[in-house]
């Protein structure tokens, strides 16, 4: 190994032992998807039998993650860091290879890996960071010019994660755009067998189920959050990244790629009416491999210092470290994960309902049935009448069920509100239902309880 590498490694380093020293389960949707492991492997068929929605690729990714941790949930959340310490060392790869330059390459590295983005949302396992990879290795092969694999992996990119449609579109315009027909037929050939490849079993098998789940579904849900909120969010927690993405706007003339990958990401970002600051992932990897083109704009145009540019970035991440450090690595961990297990399972209850940010996960590690199949009681579809909160709860109090809630308790405020969820008939829980256990929390919003009621 060359001595010159080494600071990479020392970063890699640094990141995994941060987040394996903060290891633990979490109020997320990684629950859902360590739940959706459980079911696959017990024989069940996506779309078919649970509901998901997004395309199958994940889901089947999931199960292989299900295994590979010995089904331990705490770890099924650390497959992100794996994925990310890979994305980061292919960006090294792939700017070294193409500058020759140590500086730039270690700054594009640490600009992804200690980005504010990347820190928070690194602590759960979505789907992003796999999604992230396969797009990145597409364009490692895009380099190569092998449109082949750089197909094959675009396509297990999108349908590992839909929203990466801005990332799919730059690739298929710029090797359009290139006209070389024979090229562009490939990638397009490849990308096609393989997406048909991943979605042929769930339309044979479930193909209503599959339509309804991913397009009726995701497509016409409402905004969970106001894009307002998320550009300020984004703008103020990287806004490095924020000027990248406008550098590269303009500069197409130099690098088409990334100034696709801009335009659409702004395009989807504006388009696309559920936007949520998780999602804006699917760029940051290729900002961090255009750090060059503003790199050289700086050094090589306009004369200016490498120092500067270098001591921007590491103040950039300096302050992403502490931010992240300081007042968000706890946010949404339970401490008392094993302790509501275990209170669960001592009432020896036969369903659970409750909220899909974690009752998914005690689905697979109890054994316990959802009531009426209710596996992801998403607020969605009790506002669209999908599913009846009043008829749920009514068969949950008459059916040995605990139910989980999330609750707010403030009482230097006054305030102690058992249930602020819109998925259950509040006045009966707490009328027909025993709080049976209640764990603090910190979470985003007013919520900080976990509330467990038996009710029965």
């Amino acid at each position: 190994m060359k001595l010159k590498h080494l600071p990479i490694i020392l970063v890699l380093l640094s990141f995994l032992i941060i987040k394996i020293t903060n290891l633990g389960v979490r109020l997320s949707d990684t629950n859902i998807y360590f739940d959706i492991a459980y079911q696959i492997t017990q024989g069940k068929i996506i779309y078919r039998d649970f509901f998901f929605s997004n395309f199958p690729l994940f889901a089947y990714i999931s199960s292989l993650y299900y295994f590979l941790v010995g089904k331990n949930l705490e770890l099924f959340f650390t497959t992100t860091v794996l994925e990310v310490i890979t994305i980061s060392s292919l960006i090294y790869y792939i700017t070294y290879k193409k500058t020759k330059g140590y500086i730039v390459s270690f700054l594009s590295v640490i600009l992804y890996i200690f980005s504010f983005i990347v820190l928070s949302t690194s602590d759960h396992q979505t789907g992003v960071f796999t999604a992230s990879l396969f797009a990145v290795l597409g364009y490692l092969f895009l380099y190569k010019k092998n449109y082949f694999l750089s197909g094959l992996f675009v396509a297990m990119s999108l349908f590992t994660k839909a929203y990466f449609i801005p990332v799919t579109a730059s690739f298929f315009v710029y090797i359009l755009l290139k006209r070389n027909f024979k090229n562009f037929l490939i990638f397009t050939i490849t990308f096609i067998i393989i997406g048909l490849f991943i979605v042929l079993p769930s339309l044979l098998l479930s193909p209503k189920e599959f339509i309804h789940d991913i397009f009726l579904f995701s497509l016409s849900r409402p905004a969970g959050t106001l894009k307002s909120d998320v550009l300020g969010f984004f703008i103020g927690k990287d806004f490095l990244f924020f000027v990248i993405l406008i550098f590269n706007l303009i500069n197409f003339k130099k690098n088409l790629f990334f100034s696709l990958i801009s335009l659409f990401s702004i395009i989807l970002f504006f388009y696309f009416q559920d936007v949520y600051y998780l999602y804006l992932n699917f760029a940051i990897p290729f900002l961090c491999l255009s750090l060059y083109e503003i790199y050289d704009f700086w050094t090589k145009d306009l004369k200016l210092e490498k120092i500067i540019i270098a001591s921007v970035v590491i103040v950039f991440i300096v302050f992403n470290l502490f931010n992240y450090l300081s007042g968000y690595k706890d946010l949404e961990k339970i401490s008392n994960f094993e302790t509501m297990t275990k209170s669960i399972i001592q009432q020896k209850p036969k369903y659970l309902y409750g909220v899909n940010d974690i009752t998914p996960a005690f689905f697979s590690i109890t054994n316990l049935l959802p009531i009426d199949n209710v596996r992801d009681a998403h607020e969605y579809f009790f506002s669209k009448n999908a599913l009846n909160k009043e008829a749920l709860t009514n068969k949950a109090i008459h059916s040995k069920t605990i139910i989980i809630s999330h609750g707010a308790y403030y009482p230097d405020q006054n305030i102690d509100q058992k249930i602020v969820d819109g998925i259950f008939d509040n006045n009966l829980v707490l009328k027909s239902c025993k709080l049976l256990a209640s764990f603090p929390v910190q979470a985003e919003g007013v919520i900080n309880r976990i509330n467990l009621f038996k009710c029965f």
